[in-house]
């Protein structure tokens, strides 16, 4: 099987800020098919497209405490569907998650961010991706294994709603 995806970003800005996110995401799959002693190629593609506004996403998350800030959200977001990163990036990523300082991302954490672009993710669901790349199973994440969230494309995953 083989997987090809694209990814679109476009940021809107006013005033030196951004005021609108939007991603366009396509994922293609092609896959062998066998029928007995024939074959053929089959091909799937998927489309997820998320699009917030600064001022959509501050009514989302309300008077909740521990949401994170506009510009702290889309900092985190743009490696978790771009599934790279800049130098920086994803450190500064992790540090906005790791709200309490601890070094860990903790299931709490991580869903106080996912929670607003993928209202249906439970926690099970949250930590059987999790587990994906939880090295030592103990239910957070390093750097590194956060890390490795973002290039095997299981954030991208949670946020499409891929599950």
């Amino acid at each position: 099987m083989d997987l090809e995806f694209t990814v679109t970003e476009t940021l809107t800005h006013d005033l030196g800020r951004i005021n609108e996110i939007n991603y366009d995401f396509e994922e293609i799959t092609v896959e062998n098919v066998s029928f007995g002693v024939t074959s053929k190629k089959e091909r799937r593609i998927r489309t997820y497209t998320a699009n917030i506004k600064r001022e959509q996403y501050n009514n989302l998350v309300g008077r909740n405490p521990d949401a994170l800030s506009f510009d702290d959200f889309t900092h985190v977001l743009r490696p978790f569907i771009m599934g790279f990163y800049d130098k920086h990036e994803l450190e500064q990523a992790f540090n906005i998650l790791d709200q309490d300082g601890s070094g860990f991302i903790h299931i709490d954490e991580l869903s106080n961010f996912l929670t607003i672009i993928n209202q249906y993710i439970s926690s099970d669901k949250l930590i059987n991706y999790i587990r994906k790349v939880d090295i030592n199973s103990d239910g957070t994440l390093t750097f590194d294994e956060f890390r490795s969230l973002i290039l095997k494309g299981v954030g991208r995953d949670i946020v499409c709603e891929h599950l």
